[in-house]
């Protein structure tokens, strides 16, 4: 989606906001990224996915597939940008938690369950969005509750989920061909 409407100025702001609601991953901004650029078309949801799958396949943090996007929204500077954005809101949150720790484990305590709850809603958004543009099947929306279910149950690696599915994908090209 290089040379879309989207400037360097946009992908770092968007890219920093988002990175806000990264609390205890980096799974936060795909709802946030979803909303921004997929659903008004800035970007395409198979590109999306591809770099959230890359970000996870790669070694690093979850949050790499941010640099993803913004390559594909403004091409290596959009991706070069993207990862400053990522860095300089963990940076500096990081240097106020470290400073303000002691007065802040009160506060620390009281958010963590209620943003787990909301990390994860906007996670689910994010992929309900994601997914109805595809128009599942009923036997491609059990496939994905039963690997959702694993996912919970287990605490699957998406390393293991996004392997797993290309081995099944490869195997029912295989039979269909």
């Amino acid at each position: 989606m290089k040379g879309s409407s989207v400037g360097i100025v946009e992908v770092f702001l968007v890219v920093a906001t988002s990175t806000l609601f990264s609390i205890g991953g980096g799974n936060g901004p795909i709802a946030f990224m979803q909303d921004r650029w997929v659903s008004p078309g800035l970007l395409d949801p198979s590109l999306f996915a591809w770099a959230i799958a890359l970000g996870h396949l790669t070694p690093g943090p979850n949050a790499g597939f941010l640099a993803g996007i913004g390559y594909y929204m403004y091409g290596l500077p959009g991706a070069i940008t993207a990862a400053i954005a990522v860095i300089v809101p963990t940076a500096l949150g990081s240097a106020a938690v470290t400073f303000w720790f002691e007065k802040l484990q009160p506060v620390i305590k009281l958010i963590s369950l209620p943003a787990g709850f909301v990390i994860a809603g906007m996670i689910a958004a994010a992929a309900w969005q994601l997914a109805k543009p595809m128009q599942l099947s009923p036997s491609e929306l059990a496939g994905v509750c039963v690997v959702t279910l694993l996912i919970a149950w287990r605490n699957l690696s998406p390393v293991l989920v996004i392997l797993g599915s290309a081995c099944v994908g490869f195997l029912l090209w295989l039979v269909g061909t």
